[in-house]
């Protein structure tokens, strides 16, 4: 399956990103809020408005993120192989083992910043 994403502005990439948040519990809890994205990145979304990303000016991928399942592998490929991400952070548990798989590996470790939450792991792509 080939996911297409098309540029989208941070207006189009964040209401998005609110919708999937308000409709999936994992997504909220796995994503930054809308307001927080920054301005500067560029944003990707699919035609459908379900799926999308962000990469940061520094290579960091922000704000993946997808409704529709089974998507999420093709959105990482074209990120790294077609938009530059070569790096990103997310909490512990689920994402890291997940990331590994398209040749991000650990890079640092830090506490959240909520007591008892998932620790934030930073990772990038392998040379």
């Amino acid at each position: 399956m080939t996911t297409f994403v098309h540029p989208a502005s941070w207006d189009e990439y964040t209401a998005a990103l609110d919708w999937a948040r308000s409709t999936s519990e994992r997504i909220a809890d796995a994503t930054s809020k809308p307001e927080e994205m920054p301005r500067g990145a560029r944003y990707y979304l699919t035609n459908d408005f379900q799926s999308g990303f962000g990469v940061a000016q520094d290579g960091t991928l922000i704000g993946l993120f997808s409704t529709v399942k089974g998507r999420g592998t093709d959105l990482v490929w074209t990120a790294v192989l077609h938009k530059g991400a070569s790096k990103l952070d997310c909490f512990d548990g689920f994402l890291p083992d997940y990331y590994k798989q398209f040749g991000f590996v650990e890079t640092e470790r830090a506490a959240n910043w909520t007591p008892g939450e998932p620790d934030v792991v930073f990772m990038a792509l392998t040379v």
